[in-house]
């Protein structure tokens, strides 16, 4: 049997963080499935960036009990994996399509307005999907989550040598401009530092050698409506 998971909503609060949300809307609201120490924290994180009124449903992806592989979740991701979404009957999964989907649906500020702008994003949104996030995993099941005996410090190096070249690719492109998105933060950003933010808070990374790419996490994994979500999974 299914088990009834508890309702968390939230709706955009305060007038100096209108990002930021608290339990109180009742009715048809955003529906996020997940864990928030899964990828289901970057979309808490972007539902809180942009004022979405959400209700969080628990879903655990551990064990051989997991929820995530349970019939009744299945039916919406039939993947098996974190985060899913319902809004207002509509599903989708994989966290990026997730991301770009409400950013866009939502108008946000942080979705480019022109064709080049959206090509930024798409770019970054794909190198950091397909180039830094495997790098980041590897190390992190192999220097943390597996134990040490299923640990291969071989894999873990290889992985911290790529990620030294790609952080050389962010710190050139901050180089050239403040941001990632362009001018100001914008949804480009949160897509790499939804990535980073597990290089920076979980690795402990040190990224003295690339100083505006350090400045640059530092400053988006400490924005408001991040931390919002990290309390979630994380003291802070």
């Amino acid at each position: 049997m299914r088990r009834i998971a508890p309702r968390l909503t939230c709706t955009p609060a305060r007038a100096e963080y209108p990002f930021l949300c608290v339990r109180s809307l009742d009715g048809q609201m955003l529906k996020i499935y997940g864990a928030p120490h899964s990828r289901a924290f970057r979309v808490i994180w972007l539902a809180n960036e942009i004022g979405i009124p959400y209700e969080l449903v628990p879903v655990s992806f551990g064990g051989p009990n997991a929820e995530c592989k349970k019939p009744w979740y299945l039916k919406l991701n039939p993947n098996g994996k974190l985060p899913a979404i319902d809004d207002d009957g509509f599903i989708l999964w994989e966290s990026a399509a997730i991301n770009l989907y409400l950013a866009e649906k939502h108008k946000s500020p942080l979705y480019p307005s022109t064709v080049q702008g959206r090509g930024k994003l798409f770019q970054w949104t794909f190198f950091v999907a397909n180039e830094v996030e495997p790098a980041v995993i590897a190390i992190l099941r192999n220097r943390i989550i597996l134990p040490p005996e299923h640990r291969d410090t071989t894999v873990a190096d290889e992985a911290e040598d790529k990620l030294r070249r790609l952080f050389d690719i962010m710190e050139s492109e901050l180089q050239r401009s403040a941001f990632f998105a362009g001018d100001a933060w914008g949804l480009a950003d949160f897509m790499i530092a939804c990535v980073l933010y597990i290089v920076q808070v979980r690795l402990k990374t040190d990224l003295s050698a690339w100083p505006r790419l350090a400045s640059w996490t530092t400053a988006s994994v400490q924005r408001p409506a991040a931390l919002v979500a990290r309390k979630l999974r994380e003291p802070l």
